[in-house]
């Protein structure tokens, strides 16, 4: 069996589907269907029932090709949140266990519409913090404007 730390996850052994080389004394390996491997370990985590690791949640954004701050922007957190939750020095909302999940099946065209109903989110959000901030002076105090 191949231990393939390569993933960034610590518990995926291959079987088979791999060969190994020896190249001027150098062991070099090579995967078939690296694509194919990355969808199926995808999916197996996806399909768990267990919360995600810190490693399965990094994994996963890696595969929807998400950067930490554009996943930290969908989720309303900063990027260092999303770079706790992947070290594990704090725990995971299961919300966001759930969400990122439903992201990656919407990703792979599973529509779960978790995708659409976070940049909603999202845009609302940034709307709202765009918005002018009027003020006025009344009385000496200055006052948000009515």
């Amino acid at each position: 069996m191949y231990h393939y730390t390569e993933s960034g996850l610590s518990n995926v052994y291959l079987v088979n589907g791999f060969e190994v080389e020896d190249i001027d004394g150098e062991e070099y390996t090579s995967i078939d269907d690296m694509n194919g491997l990355h969808f199926a370990i995808a999916n197996a985590i996806v399909d768990s029932t267990r919360p995600l690791t810190g490693e399965e949640f990094r994994f996963l954004r890696i595969e929807i090709n998400l950067s930490q701050k554009a996943l930290g922007v969908k989720f309303g957190v900063n990027e260092q949140t999303i770079a706790r939750w992947e070290k594990e020095e704090s725990d995971l909302p299961r919300t966001s266990d759930a969400s990122l999940r439903s992201l990656y099946m919407d990703s792979i065209d599973i529509n779960s519409g978790v995708g659409l109903f976070l940049e909603i989110l999202a845009d609302a959000e940034a709307k709202n913090a765009a918005k002018e901030i009027r003020m006025e002076e009344i009385d000496k105090n200055w006052k948000v404007a009515a």
